[in-house]
């Protein structure tokens, strides 16, 4: 049970539980394969919707009841440490038998998870959870660095206020967003920022759920950036007790262990991207507007499944000939596609297999330069 003596990655751990849970509640179909329409589950192993016994494990309620039941009992008993190893393993687990369910805050909950049940230590753990909102600081604002937010979603988060519309034109204002943004990592990370930051986070997280509130999008995020406020608050607050100070000064703060297992994952995997080595939705590319997009193109628009012709009708455009399947996404799951190359070319494999004739076109984009934009055309 929370107390207000209780140890921070403790509250840290109650938090994440708890925004994992609401987050599942507002992208309920995600998780409970049942609630769906048509969208097929992509798991790692076996085609789209594949029929075998072990689906039973992955599909239907039963999972979403899993991960509800863990989190909600962890939230009460964030100390055992054998429920935070519970949660990351079902997750784990459920991520791979369905891709979609990878989402960047999903990824971000599983590193808490990590950071809180590896080390003995109350100063690893919170050092470790340091280094997993660092990252997600620092590189959410680094890959903000492009012409594609600059250009693209800066004017149209600005378009939310009046007041603020004009703001959009200006390039610099974007790229000080951005820069605000990386900030954030050092104020997390520094002990003699963290007093500023401590009141500063917060109030960056409420300016983004004020914004997606007006806009309408993507509510299910809201309820991360309310627990990455909350954790932020704590983590900048945290002393290090006197009896762990000595255990601290054994590991100093340069060495490459401090970040742990988490915060390495956190701060480091997103190299990768940069050489097609780690999806995109992992790397912390928070409304950079870089990710790849897939539509699928097709004639008559017809199949023999009722609910895809539903889905159709009321979403495709172009005179009722392209499907975003970035739309179909967020109506049916409430959450974005898994933005990978991957993805759409398995499910591209399973609207033909309805079957729905038509073509499958991928825009890759490069961070960096407008003028490298690719669009692959994938036949039948």
């Amino acid at each position: 049970m929370i107390r207000s003596n209780s140890p921070v990655s403790e509250k840290i751990t109650s938090l994440a539980a708890l925004g994992l849970l609401a987050g599942m509640v507002l992208s309920w179909p995600l998780w409970n394969t049942d609630a769906r329409e048509c969208f097929p589950l992509l798991s790692l192993w076996g085609p789209p919707n594949w029929e075998s016994p072990a689906v039973l494990l992955y599909t239907g309620i039963w999972p979403a009841l899993a991960v509800s039941v863990i989190a909600a009992v962890t939230i009460i008993f964030p100390g055992k440490r054998g429920l935070a190893v519970s949660l990351a393993v079902v997750l784990c687990f459920l991520g791979l038998s369905d891709i979609n369910r990878l989402q960047p805050w999903v990824w971000f909950y599983l590193l808490i998870f990590i950071a809180g049940f590896i080390g003995k230590k109350e100063w690893v753990k919170i050092e470790s959870m340091r280094w997993v909102l660092a990252g997600v600081y620092f590189w959410g604002g680094f890959n903000k660095l492009t012409p594609y937010f600059i250009e693209d979603n800066f004017p149209w988060f600005c378009e939310a206020f009046p007041a603020i519309k004009n703001l959009g034109q200006y390039p610099l204002a974007g790229y000080a967003v951005a820069a605000i943004e990386m900030s954030l990592a050092a104020g997390i990370l520094l002990p003699k920022w963290r007093p500023y930051f401590r009141r500063a986070i917060p109030v960056f997280h409420a300016t983004i759920i004020v914004f997606l509130w007006k806009l309408g999008w993507n509510a299910v995020v809201i309820p991360w950036n309310m627990a990455m406020a909350g954790m932020a608050w704590l983590l900048c607050s945290a002393q290090i007790p006197q009896k762990e100070l000595a255990d601290a000064a054994v590991l100093p703060r340069k060495l490459l262990l401090t970040p742990g297992i988490a915060g390495w994952l956190a701060c480091f995997s997103p190299l990768f991207h940069f050489f097609g080595l780690w999806p995109h939705p992992l790397s912390w590319q928070m409304y950079t507007n870089t990710q790849p997009e897939a539509t699928f193109v097709s004639e008559n628009g017809q199949s023999c499944n009722r609910e895809l012709d539903d889905m159709w009708n009321a979403l495709a455009y172009d005179n009722k000939t392209k499907l975003s399947l970035d739309d179909w996404a967020m109506r049916e799951l409430h959450v974005p596609v898994f933005a990978d190359v991957w993805v759409f070319r398995r499910i591209e494999t399973s609207l033909k297999g309805c079957p729905l004739s038509g073509d499958l076109y991928i825009l890759t984009v490069d961070q960096w330069d407008k003028s490298k934009e690719k669009l692959e055309k994938i036949s039948k």
